[in-house]
């Protein structure tokens, strides 16, 4: 295998890319993604937080419950006379939920379906909560008995388990733009593999490269190389956008006030060099898959079920999912460890997992695009 004819072919398909308006767009948009998630997530939970509902209510606050709901901040009663008026404002949208009080009992009505009727209901009870306790308290002063001997007769302590000191929100936000990376370095390998392998067998330019002095497995290994460096390249630049629009988001953001995103040099280093693992497994991957492809829009419909693999890690860490078999996943695996690195949790076992399981694929796809190419139906369709 001659490295002089891999770099040309290299050359020859970084080339193609650049030349090509539509892929090159690809590929200048793609890392524009995270950034763009970042700030939209931060403008979302800030819509969010900022957000007061209004709930409708058949009875009039007393002062000591005026004072609560000023304490809880979280919404804005609106007074009606009956029930029929509060189910009018509500079908209207006036208001996104009510309370109905009949004697001593109050009745939350709200929609749990969507998020806002869970907001509505969650601080509806807390209101009614402290004010139940307020009444609680107010009984037993009346009768000379001292509240504190009724609440506080043991002493409750909470001691954290976590690893980190990174909360919930943190966790699923860094999770889902560590999916969104690996997508990104598996979709500028579709990009580049649908052309450099199917691509060049519809055109028919492939069987006229091969008449040139090459071998097949430098070719592939130019294609495959090709591919993986492009990868890298766009899913590294993707991540290094990421890190001065948190900067950014910290200042313009409340919901990003309190993040920690780990960027020092070793964990930056990491994570760029587990990119070039993603990389190298979603190109020997894409190729394999592409290579059974007659036309280009058969192999993009045979590898858009690999941009789905980085879901994995996602929707498992929702599910609260976790073990050691999960970094045997290719591709998949590096999305959990990146996980690891940028809430500066790292595991050094699953680091040397991820490794050696990289390097083992690899090192297996490639030998089985190497006996796929040698095939004249792989070779021309």
């Amino acid at each position: 295998m001659k490295w002089n004819n891999i770099k040309i072919t290299i050359k020859k398909e970084l080339r193609g890319i650049i030349r090509d308006r539509k892929s090159l767009q690809k590929l200048i948009l793609y890392p524009l993604l995270i950034p763009l998630i970042i700030l939209l997530f931060g403008f979302l939970f800030d819509s969010i937080e900022e957000t007061k509902y209004s709930i409708g209510l058949n009875y009039s606050l007393t002062e000591a419950e005026k004072e609560i709901i000023e304490k809880l901040d979280a919404f804005k009663t609106v007074q009606y006379k009956n029930k029929e008026e509060l189910e009018e404002a509500y079908n209207n949208k006036e208001i996104t939920g009510y309370i109905i009080k009949k004697n001593n009992t109050y009745t939350i009505y709200a929609d749990e379906s969507e998020n806002s009727g869970m907001i509505v209901e969650s601080a509806a009870s807390s209101y009614l909560e402290s004010y139940n306790q307020i009444l609680g308290n107010e009984y037993l002063l009346n009768n000379r008995i001292d509240p504190d001997k009724v609440y506080n007769n043991i002493i409750v302590k909470i001691k954290s388990l976590t690893k980190t000191d990174v909360d919930s929100f943190s966790s699923l936000l860094f999770m889902l733009i560590i999916t969104y990376l690996i997508m990104i370095v598996i979709m500028v390998c579709v990009v580049v593999v649908t052309d450099a392998t199917s691509g060049e067998k519809e055109r028919g330019t492939l069987e006229t490269i091969l008449t040139f002095p090459i071998k097949s497995s430098e070719l592939i290994m130019g294609k495959y190389l090709a591919t993986s460096i492009l990868g890298f390249i766009v899913g590294t630049i993707a991540y290094l956008l990421s890190i001065p629009t948190f900067i950014i988001g910290k200042n313009m953001f409340e919901a990003y006030k309190d993040i920690t995103f780990v960027t020092t040099i070793p964990s930056s280093l990491l994570v760029i060099f587990v990119t070039f693992l993603a990389a190298l497994l979603s190109s020997g991957v894409c190729m394999a898959l592409a290579g059974k492809s007659r036309t280009y829009k058969e192999a993009q419909s045979s590898l858009q079920f690999v941009a789905m693999i980085p879901m994995i890690p996602y929707f498992l860490n929702i599910m609260e999912i976790d073990s050691y078999v999960f970094n045997l996943i290719p591709i998949a695996n590096c999305a959990y460890l990146l996980n690891d690195i940028i809430l500066n949790n790292i595991d050094i076992s699953s680091l040397f997992i991820v490794i050696a399981t990289t390097i083992v694929y690899t090192v297996v796809i490639l030998f089985f695009i190497s006996k796929q190419y040698k095939k004249e139906e792989t070779l021309f369709g």
